[in-house]
């Protein structure tokens, strides 16, 4: 299991430093690469080329630079596997080049002679862990700074259906660049072709093997929570060298900084083969101080011919224990307040990440009316995704102890979406609870993004009792599980606790709408019951009445409820009702909170757009708008200042001169920033 801190950012290509061991990966897919078409005859080609680039950034500058550690393996990540598997006349070249990181459509025999041919024979295609390796004839030397060149050649004239390999989007530094360019077709190579320049090139994996080489492969902590008694940091230690360690002969030392100390070493307790490892425990660490630490795992290892994966480190951190009711949750701040962290607990990717603005995917999944973000669970992008499972948690929080039975009841309360796409696909949230500090989690409940009723993507509040967990220290986790069918979101989480009070309140909820918020309740069980108390306030603690509403007092069945409240104050506003017994005993609901920002949410028309998008807004006052526009490695491709009037405002702007894609529209207002996301055709 591995447990991740948020913010957690998303990078098209993923570069992962295993010391000689670079990965430079993605979850895109391409049918062109390596050895051809992914379609079936006659729709196949019979001849490859393809140039691509990968950056000193992203390999290490100090990495493949001697003799002794050249690049001796190449391997490329497949995603579909086609027949036939052997493939013969397969080259591999590479150079080293200068700062350039974009290629242009052009033709390549010219130039060939500018590279070393590091491999030249067949390609055996079944994959060894999702890779298709070659071993190189000729190891090949890096020059430190400099960028990496690789030519690909495939000149048999055989068709290979059923073909796709992983590509990674630009680079690590701009999505958008054209970083590759290459030739598929039926066309031999004798005749020069050109070759066509584009934003995808092969994902890849650079690796020089030695031949006694211990790594430390990383740095396990607990997960995140309130610790009252002494934990198990575990480090895992593996050989990737090409003979057995001897039991002992590698000292692994952990320090732990920060918060909570903590200096120790142990020796690996038994002989490592080739390729294996062992996981060396530190027992007895104390990390019962809340804030941030900070691991550093690192091995002496007296015939260690590698020192460049002698040492990982890792921030983790010890969450505090919120005690103050209610808890609130909106994802608007930059880290979450109260659920800060994600864990993975099955397959490759966390597909949990905060989400401002618009997301599209089958439909639009926008933010809810009280704010512009909420936490996404994404299992429409990643690659086949199927039982991806990942957990979204709380910090600590210790229930109040009731002084009777039943007389304290506590709520968790959040708002998911849905839609009606994708019905064939299970993608499923469930609540789950930990009492043992994230040991172990229980499932208490659990919801499907599918639902037939949604015509388009939207939100829906559900309500779970937590009563069974009063008195006790808990983490509450939201564990998402992909069928790879479409996105999820969760919004406006609110922990609370209620009195009792002869009323049952099965819902309660509060939208912006216009200048004015909307408050609608629904109960049953009424017995006796007067009336119902509206109470706003500007900071979640200090609460003042600002109307009421005459209950029915006496029902079993279902009542629904409305207030309008027409002058809510700018910024937040957190309401809750308090339910009045006739003999004046009353409970307090859970809290709602609305963002009210002075002017409705930007909309933008059309999105897609082919030359010009329209910004309505309607402002509360006559001022300046800045309006910007990013692209997704977050360059500035647009920037104007605009007067509004107060009231209705339509604002054109001319997008002509934008590149296909997808961009971020930013409209910023005195003290307010509104975001969402376009996509130009």
């Amino acid at each position: 299991m591995k447990r991740f801190l948020l913010p957690i950012t998303f990078l098209l290509a993923c570069v992962s430093t295993i010391a000689q061991t670079i990965k430079i990966d993605s979850t895109l897919n391409s049918p062109n690469y390596i050895v051809g078409a992914a379609g079936v005859a006659p729709n196949t080609t019979k001849y490859h080329v393809s140039e691509a680039i990968y950056t000193d950034s992203e390999i290490g500058t100090n990495n493949f630079t001697s003799a002794g550690s050249a690049i001796e393996e190449v391997g490329f990540f497949v995603q579909t596997v086609g027949s036939p598997t052997n493939i013969s006349n397969f080259k591999l070249y590479m150079r080293n080049i200068s700062d350039t990181q974009i290629l242009a459509s052009g033709t390549y025999l010219a130039k060939r002679y500018l590279y070393t041919l590091v491999y030249n024979g067949a390609l055996d295609a079944n994959p060894v862990n999702g890779m298709i390796k070659v071993t190189l004839q000729t190891p090949f030397v890096r020059t430190a700074g400099k960028n990496l060149q690789i030519l690909v050649e495939r000149t048999d004239g055989v068709a290979y259906p059923g073909y796709a390999f992983r590509c990674t989007q630009g680079n690590s530094s701009n999505t958008a660049l054209l970083t590759a360019r290459r030739y598929n077709s039926s066309g031999t190579l004798s005749s020069n072709p050109s070759l066509t320049a584009s934003g995808f090139r092969p994902s890849i994996q650079f690796k020089h093997t030695y031949n006694l080489d211990a790594r430390v492969v990383s740095v396990v902590n607990p997960s995140v929570s309130c610790f009252n008694s002494n934990q198990t940091i575990k480090v895992s230690l593996s050989n990737e060298g090409l003979s057995t360690i001897p039991a002992g002969a590698v000292v692994v030392n952990l320090k732990v900084s920060g918060s909570n100390t903590f200096v120790g070493n142990v020796s690996n307790s038994n002989s490592i083969l080739v390729g294996e490892s062992e996981v060396i425990n530190f027992t007895g660490v104390d990390l019962n101080n809340p804030g941030q630490y900070f691991d550093t795992a690192s091995v002496v290892y007296s015939s260690d011919q590698n020192a460049l994966n002698n040492v990982a480190s890792g921030v983790s951190s010890t969450e505090t224990v919120l005690t103050s009711f209610p808890i609130s949750e909106d994802f608007e701040s930059v880290i979450p307040t109260s659920f800060p962290n994600t864990e993975l607990i099955a397959g490759s990717l966390n597909l949990w990440a905060k989400q401002t603005g618009d997301y599209t995917s089958y439909g639009t999944l926008s933010p809810r009316s009280t704010g512009s973000s909420y936490y996404l669970f994404d299992c429409y992008s990643g690659t086949a995704s199927y039982g991806f499972t990942s957990r979204l948690f709380s910090k600590c929080i210790t229930l109040p102890t009731p002084a009777s039975l039943n007389s304290v009841v506590s709520t968790l309360s959040f708002y998911m979406s849905h839609d009606n796409e994708a019905a064939a696909s299970n993608d499923s949230m469930f609540v789950c609870v930990s009492t043992d500090r994230g040991a172990t989690w229980t499932r208490i409940a659990g919801y499907q993004r599918y639902d037939v009723t949604f015509a388009t993507p939207g939100w829906k509040n559900e309500l779970v009792d937590l009563s069974a967990y009063n008195a006790q220290t808990i983490q509450i986790g939201f564990e998402g599980v992909s069928d790879f069918g479409n996105i999820f979101g969760i919004d406006d989480i609110n922990i609370s606790y209620l009195g009792t009070v002869p009323v049952t309140m099965l819902s309660f909820d509060a939208v912006r709408a216009g200048k004015s918020n909307n408050l609608t309740w629904t109960t049953t069980n009424e017995i006796n019951f007067s009336k119902f108390v509206i109470e706003r306030s500007t900071n979640g603690i200090n609460y003042v009445s600002i109307g009421s509403v005459k209950a029915i007092g006496n029902s079993a069945s279902k009542q629904n409820y409305r207030f309008m409240d027409a002058n809510p104050a700018k910024g937040n506003n957190y309401y809750r009702i308090k339910s009045v017994d006739i003999d004046n005993s009353y409970k307090l609901s859970i809290v709602r909170n609305v963002k009210n920002l002075g002017f409705v949410e930007m909309m933008i028309n059309p999105n897609p757009v082919t030359s010009t998008m329209n910004i309505s807004l309607e402002a509360e006052a006559s001022e300046k708008a800045s309006i910007i526009i990013t692209d997704l490695s977050g360059r500035k491709v647009y920037s104007e200042t605009k007067n509004v009037i107060a009231g209705s405002n339509n604002i054109p702007v001319d997008v002509n001169n934008l590149n296909k894609g997808i961009y971020i529209v930013t409209l910023r207002l005195s003290g307010e920033t509104l975001i969402k996301k376009v996509t130009k055709l």
